[in-house]
């Protein structure tokens, strides 16, 4: 898929066009919007095939996955500085503040569950996983799939503009929780070396915090549109 094209260049344009009005600034709002989702959608479509290459071992299919990581990066930084630009030029209040700080916060989400699936990959550096027990791999299987479920609905939210979506996604969230810990037990119990059970470890808190920026992307989606955060029983934003 091509890049993005700087967002910087339909703001101005569309500024210079409409000159400034409010129906610009409306479509602008609705321009930041469909750029989270399309850097959403390539970040959910990108879970499962890394999971499949790091389970099979496949450094050259995790190369592929790296480099398409790359170009979200840098449509996630274009729409920060998108939302940046309207934030200085149209000095939004109210709901319309809200609209572009959820989407800030929501990139964030976007661009740190790409920089985990990286990290994922990585770990073919100090893990095998085709030597590993069935019931491992499974379990990573299972986190893999979860946390894409998960990440998928986070952006679902935004598309179809469902205010409800994270309270449910809480729920879906709690089977990453205990896939993760069902995994931790494995390794306790288990025959891996020391840095091959921290990189598993690790790996499975990678999903989980996926997992958990999809719920933050609802969460954000339902304060743009009522004002206010489901709350969240595991506390504030995910911190990775």
């Amino acid at each position: 898929m091509a890049d993005h094209p700087d967002p910087l260049d339909w703001l101005e344009a569309e500024r210079l066009e409409a000159g400034g009005s409010r129906v610009a600034f409306r479509q602008q709002l609705g321009d930041i919007d469909r750029l989270l989702i399309d850097l959403g959608e390539r970040v959910a479509g990108q879970i499962e095939p890394v999971t499949r290459a790091f389970l099979e071992g496949d450094a050259y299919r995790m190369g592929d996955q790296v480099a398409s990581r790359r170009a979200v990066d840098r449509g996630c930084e274009q729409l920060e500085e998108a939302c940046y630009v309207l934030l200085a030029r149209q000095q939004p209040v109210a709901g319309d503040l809200r609209h572009v700080v959820a989407v800030l916060r929501s990139v964030q989400d976007v661009q740190r569950s790409g920089n985990l699936l990286q990290h994922v990959g990585q770990s073919l550096q100090w893990v095998h996983p085709p030597s590993l027990s069935a019931e491992l791999r499974e379990t990573i299987g299972q986190l893999g799939e979860v946390s894409a479920q998960v990440f998928s609905g986070g952006v679902a939210a935004w598309r179809d503009e469902d205010p409800l979506a994270a309270s449910e996604l809480m729920r879906a969230d709690d089977q990453a929780d205990l896939l993760q810990q069902y995994l931790l037990t494995e390794l306790y119990t288990g025959h891996q070396s020391v840095e091959e059970a921290v990189s598993l470890a690790l790996i499975a808190r990678y999903y989980e915090r996926i997992a958990d920026h999809g719920v933050e992307m609802a969460r954000q989606l339902s304060y743009r549109v009522t004002g206010e955060r489901p709350s969240d029983p595991e506390g504030d934003r995910p911190p990775l």
